[in-house]
């Protein structure tokens, strides 16, 4: 069961994104957040761990958002 929360997320995408892309960007980004926050402590540890390895500053973004996420 997913507990809501209120965590003020920020998504940083280029201002060279045109506005309607960037909106679909962070509905998909929402989307794949709320997926991670229905799973298991463990299993979301392991997927912070692997995708936190990357270099590329979107992927370290998301990371940073994934780890906002309460634990409970």
């Amino acid at each position: 069961m997913i507990n809501e929360h209120y965590v003020n997320f920020g998504f940083t995408l280029s201002d060279k994104i045109p506005k309607e892309i960037a909106l679909e960007f962070v509905a998909i980004r929402q989307f794949a957040i709320a997926v991670f926050a229905s799973l298991e402590p463990h299993k979301r540890e392991a997927i912070i761990d692997t995708l936190s390895k990357s270099e590329s500053p979107e992927m370290k973004d998301i990371v940073k958002n994934l780890k906002l996420i309460p634990k409970s």
